[in-house]
């Protein structure tokens, strides 16, 4: 499947809406280096998924490739039928996209994606107010 960055079919909502955590301190809870992470939003042109790919850099270089899928497990059980259990609940939740570039800090982002950003209900929300207009910009 394909994925289009959000930034390249609604730029001017992307400009204002990336998310982006700054990391202050040299010594983090999630041993991540200093800097600010931008986590860039990238959405199928194919398929009706209901999930975000979240490529995140650093000082411009990817360091993770994570994927989140916002849907009840039923609906991923449904519309990726003959995919196994493991696969289907990678398909619902965050986790790192094993087919995409992984850095040695992936591992920590992730984390902290699940610690500061997951919680993070308007974000959610955010994040599937963006998936319906790339979906409503791709048709037109």
């Amino acid at each position: 499947m394909p994925y289009i960055p959000f930034f390249e079919l609604c730029p001017e909502i992307a400009d204002k809406e990336t998310r982006v955590i700054t990391i202050l301190q040299k010594d983090n809870k999630f041993n991540l280096p200093q800097g600010e992470y931008v986590f860039i939003e990238l959405f199928c042109d194919e398929c009706d998924c209901r999930r975000v790919f979240l490529q995140v850099y650093i000082n411009e270089q990817i360091a993770a490739t994570i994927t989140y899928g916002w849907e009840k497990l039923s609906f991923y059980q449904k519309e990726f039928m003959g995919f196994n259990d493991e696969d289907i609940k990678e398909l619902k939740g965050p986790s790192l996209e094993q087919f995409q570039y992984q850095s040695d800090n992936s591992n920590s982002i992730l984390k902290m994606f699940n610690e500061i950003l997951l919680p993070d209900k308007e974000y959610l929300k955010r994040i599937e107010k963006h998936y319906k207009e790339f979906k409503r910009v791709l048709k037109s």
